[in-house]
């Protein structure tokens, strides 16, 4: 999908990071137990994707927020995404804009990093850490091919997710990536 993007004109840069957190929003609306807060102790679920996403930046790591990310398409995602995080490096994003995420998506794929574990930015309960994309060889017919596969991994509070609903979520996402074509507009 990535290389149809890049050969279609009039159509938004899309790259990875985007479609994988395109496909994160997806998976939350499927199971949204995982698009949640924990607050005071208790649990505040949403409706809403408040899809916040790791920026490195001159100053620090940011994590600016896409409010109401739900409700967009692949491409309007990444032209949001494209727009807060050069305001992010330019020191001029806005607050508001740094606050209020319901999830996270952290990506050290493009440093090369094969396996990381995210850290948990309370009062979410979960964050999804996406890897490089390696070579890795599977069984296909009784033939071994190989084929890129990304990483995936996540952190969970284990005081709102337990491990097995925290699982089929990164499957769910897995399942998305897998078949982003079927359900990605541009």
């Amino acid at each position: 999908m990535r290389a149809k993007i890049k050969a279609s004109t009039g159509v938004p840069d899309i790259n990875i990071n985007d479609l994988v957190t395109f496909c994160a929003i997806q998976a939350l609306l499927a199971v949204p137990d995982v698009n949640v807060e924990f607050i005071d102790g208790k649990i505040h679920k949403h409706r809403e994707v408040h899809m916040a996403f790791a920026c490195d930046t001159p100053r620090g790591l940011m994590v600016p927020v896409v409010r109401d990310a739900h409700a967009l398409t692949a491409g309007q995602l990444s032209v949001k995404m494209k727009e807060l995080t050069a305001q992010a490096v330019k020191g001029t994003v806005s607050p508001d804009d740094l606050s209020g995420g319901t999830f996270t998506v952290s990506n050290l794929g493009g440093l090369g990093i094969e396996s990381f574990t995210p850290v948990l930015n309370p009062p979410q309960v979960a964050i999804l850490g996406v890897d490089s994309i390696q070579l890795k060889p599977v069984r296909r017919e009784g033939r071994i091919e190989f084929i890129d596969a990304i990483g995936l991994s996540i952190t969970f509070d284990h005081q709102v997710i337990d491990g097995a609903p925290g699982a089929r979520f990164l499957k769910v996402v897995k399942e998305k990536i897998e078949n982003v074509e079927s359900i990605c507009t541009i």
